[in-house]
């Protein structure tokens, strides 16, 4: 049983670098479903999440990159400071996120 888990999670490793290879070469649409094959091997890997929520962004789906962000942060809440510093929210910005993203509000999302 812990064979499997180690192949399943190092398979998404693999998934994982190559989804930010795709994204360096601006394959974002690719990067994608890397992220998401990475993910549905190993769904606990929140920079995986996180990556994926920013691809899915940069590709116009706020939707689904903010569904990607909760769950990232639910499994890391030191990331929703990640966030923040990312896309360079002024104060009152960063405030109401952080105050949107508390565990309660992520749990229900997630």
């Amino acid at each position: 049983m812990q064979s499997e888990k180690f192949w399943a999670k190092n398979h998404a490793q693999k998934l994982f670098e190559q989804a930010l290879q795709l994204e360096l070469e601006g394959k974002t649409s690719e990067a994608i479903v890397a992220y998401q094959n990475s993910l549905a091997r190993w769904p606990n890997n929140s920079q995986a999440q996180y990556n994926l929520g920013v691809a899915l962004a940069t590709s116009g789906l706020i939707d689904q990159a903010v569904r990607a962000w909760t769950r990232a942060i639910w499994l890391d809440p030191a990331l929703k400071y990640e966030l923040v510093r990312a896309f360079d929210l002024d104060d009152d910005a960063r405030e109401e996120l952080l105050g949107c993203l508390t565990y309660d509000n992520m749990a229900k999302a997630a």
